[in-house]
């Protein structure tokens, strides 16, 4: 039953992908630029989870090398 809980439904990578499937979410394109503009965001949301104490910052590291380390936007 598990597996029949929830839905994934990724983003388009590019704007033009976005528009041809017809979907109203922003691109990942759109929304980080580039790969560097992704691991920027990454890591400004890991920082923030560890000042509110919410994330170790071992972990936030881990995220963090894991979104380097990713193909998104490369």
């Amino acid at each position: 039953m598990c597996s029949l809980t929830g839905t994934y439904a990724p983003f388009a990578t590019t704007k033009a992908e976005r528009l041809a499937i017809g979907d109203p979410r922003l691109s990942l394109e759109e929304r980080y630029g580039n790969h560097d503009g992704f691991v920027d965001a990454v890591t400004k949301a890991a920082h923030e989870l560890v000042r509110a104490r919410f994330l170790l910052m071992e972990d936030g590291d881990k995220y963090i090398q894991a979104a380097k380390d990713s193909s998104v936007l490369k």
